[in-house]
């Protein structure tokens, strides 16, 4: 029922996140770049109908934080839920020391 969605909204800092990691894998393979967007773009769909999608933190400082989390290849999707919206507040490579960046 498309009254049910949850609203996505993309902190700005989530949606640099977006921009910068779609353009560093634009510039060495642009179907690469497309692929991945779409991919994150088909998991915030998803996430925006099932909310509790994304799985609860081992780590107890993000955990505290009421962040969940997505993967998408080797990507991570931080978000939190408040109502009937999900702010998305990171999107990260796996590699990096995400804890720190949080």
């Amino acid at each position: 029922m498309p009254g049910n969605k949850f609203q996505i909204r993309l902190l700005k800092i989530a949606e640099e996140d977006f921009t910068e990691l779609v353009s560093y894998i634009a510039a060495d393979n642009k179907n690469a770049a497309n692929t991945i967007a779409n991919k994150i773009e088909k998991n915030l769909e998803l996430l925006s109908e099932n909310p509790l999608l994304g799985r609860v933190p081992r780590d107890e400082e993000i955990k505290n934080l009421r962040y969940r989390y997505l993967i998408v290849q080797n990507y991570i999707i931080f978000y939190t839920i408040e109502r009937k919206t999900i702010y998305i507040h990171r999107i990260l490579h796996g590699a990096r020391n995400y804890k720190s960046i949080l």
